[in-house]
Parts: C-alpha cells; structure tokens; sequence
C-alpha cells in the first residue's frame, strides 16, 4: 500500500564566517553570500512542534494557509518509523520573497541521530524534491525544517507549505496532515 504523509509547511556542518562579511545562517550552516549564488495562533502548529513558526493565510502554494518563520527557526514533526528504503518521494513546497538565502534540512532516524542538508527556494513558490538525502538504511523518525537570519535588507522569512513523505509500506505510518492543521483556522 502507498501511504503519502502531507505536512504543511516541513550531520551538522560548521564553517568558519569572515569578519565583516554578510552572512546568513540556517540550521547550522553559515554562508558568504558573496560566495553564495543560487505570527498567528502564538506559533501553534500541531502536531509540529516550533518555538518560532506560525501559520499563516497571507500566503500560500495550494489551500488556504501555510507555515512561516522570521529568522533561523525550527518546526518539526516526529513520524511513525519508516524505513528509508520504503520511502518513495520526501517533497516541500517553499520560498523565500527576501531572495538571497536558503533553508537548512533535518531527516532525523531512529538512532537519535540526523542528517542535515540545504534546500533554496526561490522568490516564488519552489518545488523541493528531498529524496536523494535520505539515507541508505535505517528508519527515517521525523523532519525538521529551518528558517533563516542574516543576508539582505528585508524580513529573514521563510514559507514552507504541502510537505510530503510518500512511502510504500503494509500499515500506514500515521497520518498527520496539514490538512487537518489548516482545517484549525478555517
């Protein structure tokens, strides 16, 4: 059986940032950018969990709502274990109108450990296929995405919206929608 998980939206690398350079940060990672080329409901999202995201209906790829964050910010959601070699797609719709930055990734296993890596969405709503990041065994537990801070003259925000993970498996790894989250502020 295909189970498809729709979310609304959602190893560490550290690098040394040159004194007076603009930088950006996310997640964990810090940028150059001249080498780089490319809140409502008090942040409640559940079932994701985030001290700085917040829904919002002012923009959006597909329904009536997505997800944002001002600043290098988390929102996460755990996920019932599914092992990595029955995922078929990981998918995010994202963007960031300020134009200049990128978001970091977290797929985090059940061995308490995580991978993160970097996605950049565009100006416009993007289309982020995540799959090639998974690892090659193991069991994917939850996914965390970041906003960022630092890298231009306007708001460090990010939107993510219709989060996917499709995976081939005999008993659905749970559902948890944000569908269901947008259906909280209709």
């Amino acid at each position: 059986m295909k189970r498809s998980l729709l979310f609304l939206a959602l190893g560490a690398l550290t690098a040394a940032v040159p004194a007076g350079a603009q930088t950006i940060e996310s997640g964990n990672y810090f940028y150059d950018l001249s080498e780089y080329t490319p809140a409502q409901n008090g942040g409640a999202l559940p079932p994701w969990t985030t001290s700085g995201w917040s829904v919002t209906g002012a923009d959006f790829y597909a329904g009536a709502y997505s997800a944002e964050s001002f600043g290098n910010v988390a929102v996460e959601q755990a996920v019932a274990p599914v092992d990595v070699n029955d995922i078929t797609s990981i998918t995010v719709w994202a963007k960031q109108p300020e134009g200049v930055a990128f978001a970091a990734v977290d797929f985090l296993y059940d061995d308490a450990t995580f991978d993160e890596f970097l996605i950049a969405p565009g100006v416009d709503w993007t289309f982020v296929d995540m799959t090639s990041q998974l690892r090659g065994s193991g069991n994917l537990v939850g996914i965390r995405f970041y906003g960022y801070s630092g890298g231009g003259p306007g708001e460090d925000l990010t939107r993510i919206d219709d989060a996917s993970i499709e995976a081939n498996v005999g008993v659905p790894v749970g559902v948890s929608t944000w569908g269901r989250v947008k259906q909280l502020y209709r």
